[in-house]
Order: structure tokens, then sequence, then C-alpha cells
């Protein structure tokens, strides 16, 4: 049996454990709006009992607070990490979809078809007037606005390029960075709970990092034993696509290094390969995240070039010098690029003839890049590209070289068998796989419509599951003000019994000990 004052020291018990848990409810109060805070609680279990004198039964001797807890499911977190990182993917792709849907959209004032639509409609009206300077001016304009705007198309996607380049250069440097800091929480965490207590704030902050973590790449998290045996003191990896990122108090980092030659023709200089420190290569077709969505973008050729199977920026630009190349050759030679047989009712501008008689040259070439002025005679159909394509520089100054004509023969006016052979070529079906020109177009319209709103569509999804999980978790893990409210009052009659109780043995201890003298 305890000593005279034993049930003071069972009512201090219990004033102390009071105490500590209107200091937990406190606590979980202050930080009700703290990111990551999981609310904690004191973990109590009730004293040794001691034998009684007479050998019979056991008298108990009060409770013992043995720790502090914490409310967190890691099986949620489990759950809920894959999720974010598929969200981020999908969400950087719509984004970056979205601003190129703008650049080449038909709802668009400049956008491409638009721009087809009113070259076609120009060469349908300068048939009807083929002798007019004016109709052949008018063609000259819509087709230097064809040119100038699939150049600013170009160049913005290309933009598009560099700016997804530097977006993965930061995210590889947050990604090192939250690396870092994991692996020193990591060891603090350690430290902290090798004599058996727990760190909640620090493991708080190492799940708020790994949240964001997920959000660039996909993650995997375990815990293994340090070998003691004990239930803590437990070690900390975290996989990185599936590759050791971090293993306890020691991380791998990764790098961008700069590209020696281009991935495609028309990439800027300057784009990064995304590599580990050591040289190994990151997996990019087992990744996900934002890095994943960035990467896809920039580099995505539809797997014609290394870039991945993702339609990117590199696809549409391909698609873009697709349509300059096919144009350019069919309208200068009135043959098919694809196979270079002749297109059914279509003569070259090089096989017409202009107002003055004289036989045409190139309608739609490349610029030398070296002069810096247009090539009028001979050009490499394949060195043509979104970039340097360009309307002769020579018809541009002067319409009336623009050969409509399919005879010289100064006595009979010019007639209009090329312009009206042009005209075909908009829905000439064997001209390119999609169809004619026009097809075409809307087919390049079409599919970045299609692959926006997939995104789209996969970024809402994993956002609802993403915030349903998180809902789960907040669930277990957040603070509820009515809860702690509810916690707090019992914790104050708590307190306020054992402070009675302790009131109560001082009087029975005064009355015999000062009134009766025992």
């Amino acid at each position: 049996m305890g000593s005279s004052f034993f049930e003071f020291n069972i009512a201090t018990t219990g004033l102390f454990a009071a105490r500590a848990g209107l200091e937990i409810t406190s606590h979980n109060v202050a930080n009700v709006a703290t990111a990551g805070y999981s609310r904690q609680y004191i973990k109590q279990k009730a004293g040794i009992p001691l034998d009684r004198y007479s050998g019979v039964g056991q008298v108990g001797t009060g409770t013992v607070v043995y720790g502090i807890g914490q409310h967190r499911d890691v099986y949620l977190d489990q759950k809920y990490w894959p999720q974010v990182s598929t969200l981020g993917e999908y969400s950087q792709k719509a984004s970056q979809l979205s601003l190129m849907e703008v650049s080449l959209s038909e709802l668009s004032k400049t956008g491409l078809t638009n721009n087809v639509n009113d070259f076609f409609k120009s060469i349908s009206d300068l048939a009807f007037s083929a002798d007019s300077l004016e109709y052949r001016m008018a063609v000259v304009n819509t087709a230097d606005t064809l040119v100038t705007n699939i150049k600013n198309h170009a160049t913005k996607l290309r933009q598009q390029q560099v700016d997804l380049n530097d977006d993965a250069y930061a995210i590889v440097e947050r990604i090192n960075s939250i690396g870092t800091q994991i692996a020193s929480l990591n060891e603090q965490i350690y430290t902290y709970e090798i004599d058996g207590n727990t760190a909640n704030e620090l493991r708080d902050q190492r799940a708020l990092l790994i949240d964001e973590l997920s959000k660039y790449a996909n993650v995997e998290v375990k815990e293994y034993s340090d070998g003691t045996g004990r239930e803590l003191g437990t070690k900390y990896a975290v996989l990185l696509n599936g590759q050791e990122f971090i293993d306890h108090g020691s991380n791998r980092k990764l790098e961008c290094v700069r590209r020696t030659d281009l991935l495609h023709p028309n990439d800027p200089p300057g784009l990064y390969d995304i590599k580990w420190e050591n040289g190994d290569e990151l997996n990019l077709s087992t990744l996900t995240g934002e890095l994943k969505g960035i990467l896809d973008l920039r580099d995505g050729d539809s797997g014609t070039a290394g870039g991945g199977t993702y339609k990117g920026i590199p696809y549409y630009i391909d698609k873009l010098n697709e349509f300059v190349r096919t144009m350019a050759y069919a309208m200068n030679t009135g043959k098919r690029l694809s196979d270079g047989e002749p297109l059914e009712g279509v003569i070259g501008h090089q096989d017409g003839f202009d107002m003055n008689g004289n036989r045409g040259g190139l309608l739609f070439t490349m610029v030398d890049p070296n002069t810096g002025q247009t090539i009028e005679n001979r050009v490499n159909y394949n060195k043509i590209d979104a970039f340097n394509f360009a309307i002769s520089d020579e018809i541009k100054k002067d319409p009336s070289k623009l050969a409509i004509s399919d005879t010289n023969d100064s006595t009979q006016e010019s007639n209009n068998k090329v312009v009206l052979g042009f005209l075909n070529l908009k829905d000439d079906t064997s001209l390119f796989a999609e169809g004619g020109a026009y097809q075409f177009v809307n087919a390049i319209s079409a599919t970045l419509g299609i692959d926006t709103k997939q995104a789209n569509n996969f970024s809402s999804f994993y956002k609802d599951a993403t915030e349903s999980i998180d809902n789960q978790r907040k669930q277990v893990s957040a603070v509820s003000i009515n809860e702690e409210i509810s916690n707090m009052v019992m914790y104050q009659h708590l307190y306020q019994a054992a402070s009675k109780l302790m009131n109560v043995i001082n009087e029975i201890y005064n009355t015999t000990i000062n009134g009766l003298g025992v």
C-alpha cells in the first residue's frame, strides 16, 4: 500500500492528466488553420496498481500520461499521393493545351482556318477577274497574311516550349530542395524518437513536403526498421518515379542538362534533359506529375522522333511544316509532295504565265537565312518550315508577276486556268492524308480540341478523386473546433474534479490530524 498521503498522489495524477489534456486542446485550437497539421491527443493509461496490506486485491495508483499522439491515417496518405501526381500531370496538360488552342483555334479572328478560307476566297474572286491588278493584290495580301500567321503560330508554340523548359527547371530545383528538407527532417525525427517520443510536428512537416512533392512527380514512401527492434526509431525512404530519391538522411538530386543536339529540327536551343546527378536517365515512360505534363507538351511528337507518344508542341509544329511544304510544292509545281504525282486539274505556278507573258517562278518559297531574301528559283522543299515559309518577294512587289494563265499568247487575254486549279487544292482529298488543305487545317484544330478536352476531363476527374480522399484525410486529421470545445469542457471538469478531490482529502486529513490529534 502507499504512504499516508497516497490519495493525494492519485488525485495529483488526475490533475496533471487533465492539465496535459487542456494543453493539447489549446495546441490543437491554435493550429486549426495550420497547413498539414494533424490534431493531437494525450496517450493515457492507468498507473501500475499496488497490492493491499492484506494481500487481497490491488489498489489503483491513478493515471499516467505516457505520450502525445496524432490522428493521421497513413493508408489515406498512400492513396492521396498517386491521385495528386496524376492530377498535376493533367492540370499542366489542360492549361498548356488551352494556350495552344487559343493560338490555333478556328474561332480566333486570326485562326489558321480563317486564314486558309480567306486565301482561297481571294483566289476564287481572282478567277472571275484574271486581268485585275486589284484582285491579284488581294491574293498576294491574303497569302502574305496566311504566311505571317503561320509564322506567328509557330513562333508562339516555340516560345511556349521555352517557357515550359523554364518551368521544368524550376520544378527540378524545387524537387531537389524538398529532398534536402525531407532528409534533414528524417534525421531530426529519428534523433527525437529514439527514446520513444513521437515528433508529431516534424512528422507533419515531412508529410506536407511529401504532399507537395507528389504534385511534381509520382512518389512512394517506405519506413523501415533501423535494426534496433524499437517500434519507433524507424528510418524513412522515398522513391521518385520508382527510383531511389531519399534514403533517410541522404538524398539524390536531379539535374537539368542542356542538349547538345536538337531533338527536333525546330526546337529552340538549350532545352534540358532531366537526369539523375550520377547520369542515370529519368524513366519518362513511368513518370507522372506536373513534370511529366510539362515534358510531354514540350517534347511530345507522337513518337515520330523520340519525343514520346504524346502530341505536344513539336507534333503541331511538324503539322504546320507539313502544311506549308505540301502547299508550296503543290502550288508551285502542280504535284503532290508525298509521291511527286501530278494533281488532277492543277497547273503549277511555275508552269503558268504572268500578265507580261513571262513564265512564273516560285509563288511560295522560303527565306534564305544568309541573305534574308526569298529564294526565287529552285528551292529544297524539305527545308521549308513554318518559320522560314514565305511568299515570293518579287510577286509581293509586283502582283502582275502572279502567273495565273496557262498561255503566253499576247493575242489572247490572260485566262484563269492556273488559278482555277489552285481552287481544287482546298478540297483535293489526295493532297494530305486528312484530305484537302481546308480539311487538313480543320483536322489540326480538331485534334488539338480533342486533346484539350481529354486533358480537361482527366483533370476534372482526378481533382474530384483527390478532393474526396483529402476530405477523408481531414476527417481523421483536421482540427474540429466543436470537438476541441467539447474536449476543453471535459478536461476542465476533470481538472475541477481532481482539485475538488484534493480539497476533500485535505479536509479529511486536517480533521483527522488537527481535530482528533491522531
